[in-house]
């Protein structure tokens, strides 16, 4: 009995908490996940690289000659990479938003415009004030000279486009515009004609609308957010069947 009790005393005593090994796992699980994390993060595919990816290949794979001796051998078969039209499409509004973007970053414009991809299309966003004075819809010189770089753009892409004007929730009524919908109508409808009179742009690719104070982008309740809600769009629409 004495050497039992001796035996217990002589025992290590335990150690609270987990393991010290159990630490250095759960540091090594949380590396590794941040790990692959990452490398997802990294796998996102860019369509448009991937378009001429695949024109290479088929450079490179498509006709193939060779001579041994005095024997021409030579292959004809093709590889080729099929897109569907939707991914077409895709493509081509990456395309057309980049596009846009350096046009803008040219003419210095980030502060006065926004530009959004998404699966509707391609959405340019002008600062209201940029393009007309307070209660008019006439068009200011220096959107003109914007105006005429988005027109070569236009031309280059057979995309149905929809012009769309916004105001703030701010009544207005005067002889010639009594609400905010004739006055955003009338802004769509300066910009459209001014495309057609002036680039040509055929009439049955555009469309102009007003929505008045009815889709605001942010709430109308400071002048600054009130100004943000002024302003044209243009929508180039990916699926025009939709």
């Amino acid at each position: 009995m004495a050497e039992e009790e001796q035996q217990e005393c002589d025992c290590p005593p335990c150690e609270e908490g987990a393991p010290a090994w159990m630490a250095t796992f759960a540091d090594l699980s949380t590396l590794l996940m941040t790990f692959f994390v990452l490398l997802l993060s990294f796998a996102n595919m860019d369509v448009v690289k991937f378009r001429e990816m695949a024109g290479s290949v088929k450079d490179a794979f498509g006709t193939q000659v060779e001579n041994p001796g005095s024997f021409e051998e030579r292959s004809d078969t093709a590889v080729t990479i099929q897109l569907s039209e939707e991914e077409n499409r895709t493509i081509d509004m990456m395309q057309m938003g980049e596009q846009i973007r350096k046009t803008v970053e040219e003419q210095d414009l980030e502060n006065k415009t926004d530009i959004k991809v998404d699966d509707s299309g391609v959405i340019l966003t002008v600062d209201g004030t940029f393009m007309f004075d307070g209660g008019s819809a006439e068009l200011k010189p220096e959107f003109e000279k914007f105006l005429a770089e988005i027109a070569k753009i236009i031309e280059e892409n057979d995309y149905p486009l929809a012009i769309e004007g916004h105001t703030d929730n701010i009544p207005i009524k005067s002889p010639i515009y009594p609400s905010n919908w004739e006055l955003s109508s009338a802004r769509a409808t300066a910009v459209l004609r001014y495309l057609i009179d002036k680039y040509k742009v055929p009439a049955k690719r555009l469309m102009a609308v007003g929505y008045s104070d009815t889709r605001p982008l942010v709430p109308n309740d400071s002048p600054e957010n009130r100004a943000k809600n002024r302003r044209v769009e243009f929508h180039f629409k990916k699926n025009p069947e939709k």
